[in-house]
């Protein structure tokens, strides 16, 4: 086969790729090289200049590659081409797309995705790179389709607790680690940049600087949760600490270091499958526990939307489905009527 005819192949190669993967070509990233492209990077600079969450730039960077990605395909390489007629196209194209296991995106991710790409452009309405945001008016939460979030029962939650050893300092770490993700409702991000200073056992909260969105709050530390973070502070967490490297961070690993995300969801699977609980999900788990069991024990949304440092009370709301299934439930059970 000479060189022209592997080329064709090739290229037919590619085109079928970008069919079965709706409409994204496997360029070396030359969408990034474009005018569109360099003003995702100004665009993101500024961001970063103002002080937003180093997650929530990278889960945006990672929206505007996709945006690219699929804009280049179509030709597109600068601000001038966004029309709302392009924009109508890559919303429908959102909907239809289809993973390697040919799911649908969720609705998450494609609000997110959306609210990303809405944000890019109102930069550049700002910047005078185009005349007016093709998003503008579009009604974001049609999108939102959030899925019931797991939920464990409270003896489930107890289980899960008592599941690390606590006669071991790596037990008593991760006694603490649980106890704290489920009376404070953290984020596993806000675990892991946890700093020694953000404490205030004896008020009994702590703060949270590295909420989403940038955003600072003070969290209550339930007094089951401030007894084993006390013992794991004086009892174990000096023996993580490696002689010449000091460390501000409340949980270290076995290096010294800090936790990164993904450990500490693989440290909440390891404990689940200690009891034997089939349950999709790592350290939010036990955020959404808290705040069903508080919803089911009296609580409004509005606090829990403090505690859980939510932008919009919608967000919260997705609990007020689970306590309302569950209720349903237990009165088809009791009721003599049910």
């Amino acid at each position: 086969m000479d060189r022209n005819t592997k080329g064709w192949e090739r290229a037919k190669e590619m085109r079928r790729w970008r069919d079965r993967r709706g409409g994204l070509k496997p360029t070396r990233e030359r969408y990034l090289g474009t005018p569109l492209g360099m003003k995702v990077d100004e665009w993101l600079g500024s961001q970063r200049r103002h002080g937003l969450a180093r997650t929530t730039i990278q889960t945006r960077r990672l929206h505007l590659r996709r945006f690219l990605q699929w804009s280049f395909t179509r030709g597109v390489e600068g601000p001038e081409w966004m029309s709302r007629g392009l924009l109508e196209q890559w919303l429908e194209w959102l909907e239809e797309y289809r993973t390697t296991k040919q799911k649908p995106l969720s609705g998450n991710t494609r609000e997110g995705m959306i609210r990303s790409v809405n944000s890019f452009l109102g930069y550049l309405v700002k910047q005078q790179a185009i005349d007016a945001n093709p998003l503008e008016g579009y009604h974001i939460r049609r999108c939102r389709g959030r899925a019931m979030p797991n939920v464990m029962g409270e003896p489930e939650v107890a289980a899960l607790l008592a599941a690390p050893d606590t006669s071991d300092p790596l037990g008593l770490r991760d006694r603490a680690m649980l106890e704290l993700l489920y009376s404070s409702g953290l984020r596993r991000s806000e675990l892991a940049f946890l700093q020694m200073e953000d404490l205030r056992l004896s008020a009994g909260v702590l703060v949270v600087r590295h909420g989403k969105g940038g955003k600072e709050r003070v969290v209550p530390v339930g007094s089951v949760a401030n007894y084993w973070v006390s013992r794991y502070v004086k009892e174990a967490r000096p023996g993580f600490l490696v002689p010449g490297v000091p460390s501000d961070y409340l949980f270290l690993t076995s290096y010294g270091d800090r936790f990164s995300t993904g450990f500490l969801g693989k440290v909440v699977r390891n404990y689940l499958d200690v009891i034997g609980l089939r349950m999709p999900g790592g350290c939010h788990l036990l955020r959404h526990a808290c705040a069903t069991h508080m919803l089911e024990h009296g609580s409004d949304l509005r606090t829990i939307q403090t505690l859980l440092g939510h932008a919009r009370v919608d967000t919260t709301e997705i609990y007020t489905h689970v306590t309302t299934e569950r209720l349903c439930q237990v009165h088809h059970q009791a009721h003599p009527r049910g």
